[in-house]
């Protein structure tokens, strides 16, 4: 009788502790279960944010914020866009300059030059044309650059001339230069005069 009390006494305790530890082990996985389905959420959300480029979404942790606006390309400058205009630079050492200027025309978007203008003599004598020189005695940038053009910033080229010939003579005098803005076929008449033999002109600087 004691024997069989005490069976049943040892079956009923492995009984409750087995409870408690089903109990245990059960509310643990539970846990651990809503753990990582957390973790798949919010990775989920993560990939979501990062494969659309949603930039309104909010920052936070493991979240990407992209910003996907680029510029537009500025184009190159078309010959209607710009008005040419020159003016006289002063002597030096029987050196005569002019600098050209390239304007915005009224109403046209900003756009970009680059490298030489064309440059002939005009009204006064036989036509000379413009070596296209990096630099020279009055100037110029030496490697030319890329110069975007806006209404408020124009462009420059320098055209320059020796005012003695090769005899010691004094050079003919011009009263209007024909300028062609680099890359285009659009030859404009510039009224400023320029006495020179022979004729430079510089790349287009800002």
């Amino acid at each position: 009788m004691v024997t069989r009390t005490r069976v049943l006494t040892a079956v009923l305790f492995c009984g409750v502790v087995g409870g408690v530890a089903g109990c245990s082990s059960t509310s643990t996985g539970t846990a651990a279960t809503g753990t990582a389905a957390s973790g798949t959420s919010a990775s989920a959300v993560t990939s979501a944010d990062v494969s659309s480029g949603d930039s309104s979404a909010a920052a936070g942790p493991g979240r990407t914020v992209r910003n996907s606006a680029t510029p537009a390309a500025i184009a190159p400058c078309a010959g209607s866009q710009l008005v040419v205009s020159g003016k006289a630079l002063g002597a030096a050492m029987m050196h005569r300059g002019v600098q050209l200027t390239f304007a915005l025309a009224a109403g046209a978007a900003q756009c970009t030059l680059q490298g030489y203008p064309g440059v002939d003599t005009g009204v006064g004598g036989p036509v000379v044309h413009a070596a296209r020189t990096p630099t020279g005695y009055m100037g110029g940038p030496g490697a030319g650059t890329v110069v975007t053009v806006r209404s408020d910033s124009p462009a420059h080229a320098i055209v320059e001339a020796t005012a003695m010939g090769p005899d010691g003579g004094e050079c003919t005098m011009y009263s209007t230069l024909l300028v062609t803005p680099p890359n285009t076929t659009d030859t404009r008449t510039v009224n400023v005069g320029i006495n020179g033999c022979e004729l430079q002109v510089h790349p287009i600087t800002g």
